[in-house]
């Protein structure tokens, strides 16, 4: 018996299809969608906020919630199962990494049509070309809900174009495994560390998975955006009468990278256009909506993929963005020599374009980012447990937080409470997306750039 099979068998308040519903209710569920991909009876859909809702019969085969991340991931075994015995020790800001890079896709076009470099896009692109691929797991903008992203297997460039620029909204992608569950492979798969986690369980459990899906790319995540933000901000900033009709979440303006930010089509073909940069305008959402089990996450840097991926938020001894480009760039981790090899054939075909750089750099600029999520979440965790909520079963020793941290994170959790209420929530909202918002929120952004520019 596995040591991942010894802690589910220990948790038999979760098992099956009520299982799944009972991690819903305890406030554990990520709403990866993966638990609707790897049942093999299709039990379970999601319903309109991404959430699992069961649709047929449950065979019992438990496999929804062993593979479950919400419930428990366990980080150790995962690690010696992709890195072997000596190759991953759990604790570290980034995970193991063989090369770091940032790069671009090759081809303009698709270049600007990403949050940042195309990179992805231009990769999955070529290996769909090359025959490398059948496909690959993505996510697109729901059609049904904008407010929401959902999971296509792409078969075609056109599809993978149009997965092109990341979705910082409840996406539910990995439902659509289920899509592939009779069909060989090879397949690529684009997901958050959550969604990954859930795939790595699967591919313990069942190793035709691993030929099915030999190549993952992960995204680097500090959180996923609840959909209520979006869609109440929508309803605040549309025209009368007209409802969502597309988000782009990083949309490029004239000035392109790092100023592309939240933009909203309505209906009535009107734009609307966040008034400050990427950053800023997450704050706003995250602040004014429940974040939920992210809060509760210890990887951002997608530590069990074979390729990483995010932005380049590196600085220079100045303070000033070292990496800055009006096309973009997206910051490389290559973890496994899967991963090394898809990177090396698309850049020595000319699909994408790589430039070496230390992986330090990589950590230094996301170290609050991947600091807070190892630590931070432990410090939620271990509260959450003193008084009575649900936990995830991390069956390893959790990162001890500095004291440092104490006073932020209360802050924090108080700060959480009033968006709680309704009217609140959307006064929040409201604040943070009007003009006074805006003059309160670039103000603030001056003083800092002012800071960072002392001697």
């Amino acid at each position: 018996m596995t040591r991942a099979s010894t802690v589910h068998l220990k948790n038999d308040r979760y098992r099956d299809a009520d299982g799944i519903l009972s991690i819903v209710r305890d406030g554990l569920c990520h709403r990866c969608g993966s638990c609707v991909g790897v049942c093999p009876a299709g039990t379970f859909a999601t319903d309109p906020d991404g959430y699992p809702r069961v649709v047929a019969d449950c065979i019992h085969c438990n496999i929804c919630v062993r593979c479950c991340s919400g419930h428990t991931v366990d980080y150790p075994a995962l690690g010696e199962s992709l890195y072997g015995p000596a190759g991953y020790s759990f604790g570290s800001l980034m995970g193991p990494v063989r090369a770091a890079h940032i790069g671009c896709a090759a081809e303009p076009e698709v270049r600007r049509l990403g949050s940042s470099g195309g990179l992805v896009t231009g990769l999955l692109l070529h290996l769909l070309k090359s025959g490398m691929i059948r496909g690959a797991l993505v996510a697109v903008e729901d059609p049904a809900d904008p407010s929401l992203g959902k999971g296509i297997i792409a078969r075609t460039p056109a599809q993978i174009r149009e997965a092109a620029q990341s979705r910082y909204t409840t996406t539910p992608s990995f439902a659509a495994l289920f899509e592939i569950r009779d069909e060989p492979g090879p397949f690529a798969v684009v997901g958050l560390p959550c969604q990954i986690h859930a795939l790595r369980h699967l591919q313990r459990l069942d190793p035709r998975w691993r030929e099915r899906i030999p190549l993952v790319i992960g995204l680097l995540c500090h959180y996923s955006l609840p959909a209520l933000g979006t869609r109440e901000s929508a309803r605040l900033v549309a025209p009368p009468g007209a409802r969502l009709q597309h988000t782009r979440y990083r949309q490029s303006g004239e000035r392109g990278w790092p100023h592309n930010t939240l933009e909203m089509t309505f209906s009535d073909g009107t734009r609307w256009r966040a008034p400050y940069g990427p950053a800023q305008v997450f704050n706003v959402l995250a602040r004014a909506a429940p974040l939920g089990r992210c809060l509760m996450c210890l990887d951002a840097a997608s530590e069990f993929a074979d390729v990483s991926v995010g932005d380049p938020w590196i600085r220079n001894e100045r303070g000033e963005w070292k990496y800055e480009d009006p096309d973009g760039w997206s910051s490389v981790l290559v973890r496994t020599p899967a991963g090394e090899a898809a990177l090396n054939h698309a850049a020595a075909a000319g699909a994408v374009t790589l430039q070496a750089i230390p992986p330090a750099e990589v950590e230094r600029g996301q170290h609050e980012m991947m600091s807070e999520k190892k630590e931070g979440a432990s410090l939620r965790i271990r509260a959450r447990r003193l008084i009575g909520l649900s936990v995830p079963a991390y069956p390893f020793p959790l990162p001890r937080a500095p004291g440092s941290r104490w006073a932020p994170e209360i802050i924090s959790w108080l700060m959480r409470i009033p968006p709680s209420i309704g009217w609140v929530r959307r006064l929040m909202l409201g604040m943070g997306f009007s003009s006074f918002g805006a003059y309160w929120i670039n103000r603030r952004i001056r003083k800092r750039r002012k800071r960072a520019e002392r001697p």
